[in-house]
C-alpha cells in the first residue's frame, strides 16, 4: 500500500537532500510544500493531515506552531527542528543509539530528528555511558569541523559566491558563548550531569562532518587503554548496517597521520575512528551532515515508522 508523505518546508540542510532520497519510491507519494505560495492555508492543514507522515522542515519556531495543525492522531510526524529533541513526549531519531532507541521510533507518532553534530557526539559517547566506562559527571570537550552546507541555503549561497569575502577561505570557530542547543541534547540523550564544552568549527566544502571527544583515560570510572575503549564501540555497532567502525588506529597507518572531515561526503553511512595508548583516547565520528547527519537518517526514522525496510532508500 502506498503511504503519503508530506515536506512542509525548505528550512535548514536537510531538506536539501530528502526530496532526492524518496525519489524513486514505489511504495510512496510525496508531496513536498517549499514555500507558502504552494497553496493556501487551509489547503496546507488538510494535505497535513490527510498523510500518512508529515517531514516538518521548518524553524523551531514555526514547527512549535504546525503540529498542534495535524489533529489526525493516524498522522505521524519526524520534526527536524530543535523543537522537541528534548520532549518527553518525542522519540529521539537516532534508531543505533540502543534497542529502546529503535523500537521507540517504531511505535511512536511523533519523532525527533537529532542535530547533526549530536548524531557523531552521541554515537561515540553513548557505549562508554552505558558500560559505565565514562561517569556521567565525566568533564567533556568535544570538537567538530563541518561542512557549510550545514548553515542551509542561504549559508551555501554566501560561501559559493565568488565575491565573498576572504574569511570564508578558512575554517571559522562557532558557538563561541557556549549556549548551543546540542549540549542540551547530549546531557538529555546520553545522561550526561554537565554540559559538554563544544568547539565547533564550519569550513570551505560542502558538505561532510567530523566530531572528535578526547578523553584522559586516568579520569574515566574504569582504566583502560585506547584499544580497550575501542573493543567497546566496535562491540555496540557491530551489527549496524550504517556504522562503521574502523580498525583501532587505523588512520594513522592508512592516511598518513590525517583524518579529513568531508572523507564521506556524499555517504549515508557513519565511521568511527578510536587511537591513543595508555593515557589518552582520541575518539572521531566522520559522515556527511546531509546523509546520516541528515536527511538519510530522517528517512531511517520515516521507514521505522511506516513499517517499511529500515534501509530502504539509504543502502
Amino acid at each position: 500500500m502506498v503511504k503519503k508523505v508530506l515536506i512542509d518546508g525548505h528550512y535548514g540542510a536537510i531538506s536539501l537532500n530528502i526530496d532526492s532520497m524518496l525519489n524513486g519510491r514505489d511504495d510512496l507519494e510525496v508531496i513536498a510544500l517549499k514555500d507558502k505560495s504552494a497553496c493556501s492555508e487551509e489547503q496546507r492543514i488538510a494535505l497535513m493531515n490527510d498523510a500518512d507522515i508529515v517531514v516538518l522542515c521548518q524553524s523551531a519556531q514555526t514547527a512549535t506552531l504546525t503540529v498542534p495543525l495535524i489533529e489526525n492522531k493516524a498522522t505521524k510526524i519526524i520534526d527536524t527542528s530543535n523543537a522537541f529533541r528534548l520532549a518527553p513526549t518525542w522519540a529521539y531519531g537516532l534508531p543505533e543509539l540502543s534497542y529502546e532507541h529503535r523500537r521507540r521510533v517504531m511505535s511512536s507518532r511523533l519523532v525527533a530528528a537529532p542535530a547533526p553534530l549530536a548524531v557523531g557526539a552521541s554515537l561515540i559517547l553513548m557505549p562508554l555511558v552505558k558500560a559505565k566506562i565514562m561517569p556521567p559527571y565525566h568533564p567533556l570537550m568535544i570538537s567538530s569541523v563541518v561542512g557549510y552546507s550545514s548553515g542551509g541555503t542561504k549559508m551555501i549561497a554566501m560561501y559559493e559566491d565568488p565575491n565573498r569575502p576572504t574569511a570564508l577561505s578558512g575554517a571559522r570557530q562557532y558557538a563561541l558563548d557556549q549556549t548551543m542547543m546540542q549540549q542540551k541534547e547530549l546531557m538529555h540523550v546520553c545522561g550526561i550531569s554537565y554540559r559538554p564544552a563544544l568547539s565547533p568549527m564550519i569550513d570551505d566544502f560542502p558538505n561532510g562532518m567530523l566530531v572528535t571527544v578526547p578523553l584522559h583515560l586516568r579520569t574515566l570510572a574504569k582504566r583502560l587503554h585506547s584499544k580497550q575503549i575501542w573493543e567497546y564501540i566496535s562491540r555496540a555497532y557491530d551489527r549496524e548496517p550504517l556504522i562503521e567502525v574502523a580498525d583501532f588506529d587505523s588512520a594513522v597507518t592508512d592516511l598518513g597521520g590525517f583524518l579529513d572531515a568531508n572523507g564521506m561526503a556524499g555517504s549515508n553511512k557513519l565511521e568511527l575512528f578510536v587511537f591513543g595508548d595508555n593515557d589518552i583516547c582520541l575518539i572521531a565520528a566522520r559522515y556527511d551532515n546531509l546523509g546520516k547527519g541528515g536527511a538519510s537518517n530522517v528517512v531511517q526514522c520515516m521507514n521505522l515508522m511506516l513499517g517499511a525496510d529500515e534501509f530502504k532508500g539509504i543502502i
